[in-house]
């Protein structure tokens, strides 16, 4: 009888192993790693953007913006007081419409920054940038005559505002540029290379723990 008794309960043991003993814990899966990984590169360029570049990025888009709309306004004064309102001479006003729009996105990346806000920022930069250019080349090649002035205030008033777009222009251009630039150095610094290298060294580190 001690033998079968302790049968029965080896037996027992054993069914209890089977059915009752908790199950070790899974493993990581491709999905998770991916989300983990997006999540820890979406912490670590909020970081980026709220402590090292700080208020920089801020106060370029809020330049950025003020450039814009001033930008806007004399190339509209000088257009038409030099040329009439034409057309062709109003073209740099559409690019500033865009520089104002990343201005904006600058201002809502410094307040919560991630991977895709940025990357947009990015390409809205670019874009910026070429059609400002495209624009001043267009703007400048266009055969406008301009109209006779009689007075000197009009010739000075359309001087003035025509070195005051050009500076805003250029504030814009050299905004943008620096968008740019913080931008490249934080997704450069926090991509998702770098990321997934530190997810599994941290993961493999864990179980060999």
């Amino acid at each position: 009888r001690p033998v079968i008794r302790q049968r029965k309960n080896m037996f027992q043991e054993g069914l209890y192993h089977v059915f009752f003993k908790e199950k070790p814990p899974p493993g990581p899966t491709p999905q998770t790693t991916v989300a983990s990984s997006e999540e820890l590169t979406n912490v670590r360029i909020h970081r980026w953007f709220g402590s090292v570049v700080n208020t920089r990025l801020l106060l370029t888009g809020v330049i950025q913006v003020l450039s814009a709309l001033a930008s806007i306004l004399t190339t509209v004064s000088h257009a038409c007081v030099r040329y009439n309102c034409s057309f062709a001479m109003v073209t740099p006003v559409w690019p500033s419409l865009s520089y104002l729009a990343a201005g904006c996105l600058a201002m809502e990346v410094q307040r919560k920054a991630s991977n895709i806000k940025v990357v947009v920022l990015m390409a809205l930069n670019v874009f910026s940038l070429l059609f400002g250019f495209a624009a001043l080349l267009a703007n400048g090649l266009a055969s406008v005559q301009p109209a006779a002035l009689s007075s000197f205030q009009q010739r000075a008033g359309a001087h003035v505002a025509k070195v005051s777009y050009i500076g805003f222009t250029c504030l814009c251009f050299l905004g943008t540029s620096y968008i740019l630039f913080l931008c490249w150095r934080g997704l450069r610094r926090y991509s998702s290379r770098n990321i997934k290298a530190y997810t599994s060294v941290s993961q493999v580190h864990m179980s060999t723990d």
